[in-house]
């Protein structure tokens, strides 16, 4: 129903199954799941603490309630239930988003902590490679992060081996190349990731990113507003160092004042 575009018709029936079983967190949590794909952070965070109020021996509420306030940057906010729930159950996730939160504080030592916890329980994950990475450059470990951002490149790489053409890793790894110098690659992977995918709001901060580590500041805020205007979030932007080259640049702050 939610995948037709019958979004309305959708949180009925999430809501349907609230009032049959209002004691029930797998209900709210659904629901709360639902809210969150569809960037309405708000909603999603009512139906996430009511999945912790209900069932507060249990991880999955925790984790998306700090993976929820990190969405909006509320880092502060998230490593409260993101603790929480790795004291109840260590996971991949809560680790990774605890370091998204030490990250978005500028706690570069803390988060590239974090991200070496969910790389050992899941070490796979190119992502997460490429969080640890950014961690680690701006800890000042420069060395260690490029051999994470290496990781992370040849990790992706190996995924496009079974779709060559999937927009987010492509976008991702256009990131990685450009964060190891490689502005060739990087803009190859990245115009390959933009194909006919413009309205992609992760994609299209990915290219902001990229030409913004490139040293094209004019391109980068091109694509930041192209972005914004998609629904990514400003919060979460707003204080990434990775464009700190733009703080006093008046579009910049513009457009972060704008929304």
């Amino acid at each position: 129903m939610e995948h037709q575009g019958a979004i309305s018709k959708a949180e009925e029936a999430y809501q349907r199954a609230i009032d049959a079983h209002p004691i029930s967190w797998v209900s709210y949590n659904s629901k709360g799941t639902f809210y969150y794909r569809q960037s309405e952070y708000t909603k999603a965070v009512i139906m996430f603490q009511k999945v912790t109020e209900l069932a507060p021996e249990g991880f999955a509420g925790f984790v998306n309630l700090g993976a929820t306030y990190n969405n909006t940057g509320r880092y502060m906010e998230a490593i409260g239930p993101l603790e929480r729930s790795i004291m109840i159950r260590p996971t991949y996730a809560a680790y990774s988003n605890l370091g998204t939160a030490y990250f978005g504080l500028h706690e570069y030592t803390k988060a590239a902590s974090s991200f070496e916890q969910a790389v050992k329980l899941s070490p796979q994950e190119y992502i997460t490679w490429g969080n640890l990475g950014n961690a680690k450059y701006y800890a000042g470990t420069h060395n260690e992060a490029m051999a994470a951002f290496r990781r992370a490149a040849e990790l992706a790489s190996e995924e496009l081996r079974v779709n060559p053409h999937d927009p987010p890793v492509l976008g991702d790894l256009a990131t990685y190349y450009s964060m190891l110098g490689n502005r060739e690659l990087a803009l190859s992977s990245l115009n390959e990731a933009l194909q006919g995918k413009y309205n992609n709001k992760e994609l299209l901060f990915n290219a902001a990113e990229v030409y913004n580590q490139l040293g094209e500041t004019g391109l980068a805020l091109e694509w930041l507003n192209k972005a914004v205007y998609s629904g990514y979030s400003v919060g979460k932007f707003r204080d990434a160092p990775e464009f700190d080259n733009l703080t006093n640049n008046p579009q910049y702050r513009d457009l972060v004042n704008k929304h």
